[in-house]
C-alpha cells in the first residue's frame, strides 16, 4: 500500500528535518524540488510541502526567483538567539522540573553514558541533542513550547559547526552530568545555572567558528 499524500508530506518533512539537523544538508545548501523528489522516491507535490513547513520552523529560506536552501546561519542570528533563549531558560527550567519523569530522567543518565569524549563529531553533536530534548521535554505552555522548538532547531544548524577539542568535551559532558543530576533533585535554579553556563559556552564557540570561517572564505 502506498502512502497517503498526507503520509508522504510527513515522511517527506522528518528526512529532510533530519538531514538538515544532522549537517548531512548543511548551511546554504541549495533544495532542488525535484531532485529531492528523485532520491526520496516520492513525487515533487511533498517536497514542497514539506519545504514549505521547514520554511515556517525557520531551517529553510525561501524566495520567489532563488528558490530554497537551507537556512544561512549568521553571526548576527547567532548572537539573537543567544539572547533569547537566555530570557526563556530560566521560565522553562521552572516549569520542566515539575513535569519531567523518573522514566525521562533514566533515559537521560542512558543517553549519558553514550556521550564518549572520542565520539565523532557528528555522534556527539546528535547524542548530546538527544540527551538535552529528552530532559527539556515538551512545555505544556503552547506559546512558549511554540518559541522554545524553533529556537532550539535554529540553534541545532549551529551547533555542528564549531570542533570540540577533548577538553571543550569534557566540561560539556561534565555540564550535561550536571544537568541530569539537577533534574533528578528537580532543582530548577541549578537546571538554569547550568543551561546557562552551557549556553555562553556553546555560543562562544560557534561565533569562533563563524569568525573564522568568514575569514577564510
Amino acid at each position: 500500500m502506498g502512502l497517503t499524500p498526507r503520509t508522504a508530506h510527513q515522511n517527506v518533512t522528518e528526512r529532510l528535518r533530519e538531514a538538515i539537523l544532522t549537517g548531512e544538508l548543511q548551511t546554504g545548501t541549495h533544495l532542488v524540488q525535484s531532485e529531492l523528489a528523485g532520491a526520496l522516491e516520492v513525487s515533487v507535490t511533498p517536497v514542497r510541502e514539506a519545504l514549505r513547513e521547514l520554511e515556517s520552523q525557520g531551517l529553510v529560506d525561501s524566495g520567489p526567483f532563488r528558490g530554497s536552501a537551507v537556512h544561512q546561519v549568521s553571526l548576527e542570528e547567532l548572537q539573537e538567539i543567544h539572547e533569547l533563549r537566555r530570557l526563556l531558560i530560566p521560565t522553562a527550567a521552572r516549569e520542566r522540573v515539575g513535569t519531567v519523569t523518573d522514566a525521562e530522567i533514566d533515559q537521560a543518565r542512558a543517553l549519558l553514558g553514550q556521550l564518549a569524549t572520542d565520539l565523532p563529531n557528528r555522534v556527539w553533536v546528535e547524542t548530546a541533542r538527544t540527551l538535552r530534548r529528552v530532559l527539556e521535554g515538551t512545555s505544556e505552555r503552547r506559546n512558549l513550547r511554540a518559541i522554545l522548538a524553533r529556537l532550539s532547531d535554529i540553534s541545532e544548524l549551529y551547533a555542528g559547526l564549531a570542533v570540540h577539542t577533548e577538553n571543550d568535551r569534557r566540561s560539556v559532558l561534565g555540564d550535561h552530568e550536571a544537568l541530569v543530576q539537577a533534574y533528578s533533585e528537580r532543582d530548577a535554579e541549578r537546571v538554569a545555572e547550568v543551561e546557562l553556563r552551557r549556553l555562553d559556552q556553546a555560543t562562544r564557540r560557534t561565533a569562533a567558528a563563524l569568525r573564522h570561517s568568514s575569514r577564510t572564505r
